[in-house]
């Protein structure tokens, strides 16, 4: 599953949370491709609702 890792680390698009502000890769806010919440406050929750692409 080393493809799996290398694509959680890096992600596709740099993410912006709404509540913290805090950026990061979009594979990192995301355990399964479907929901995805902030790493940092967990607070922001949605792309689009609490998440936004950067």
């Amino acid at each position: 599953m080393p493809a799996l890792q290398y694509g959680r680390e890096t992600g596709r698009d740099k993410l912006e949370c709404r509540r913290c502000g805090a950026q990061f890769p979009e594979g990192q806010a995301t355990d399964d491709g479907w929901h995805y919440v902030c790493p940092e406050c967990e607070e922001g929750r949605g792309i689009g609702d609490g998440l936004r692409v950067c």
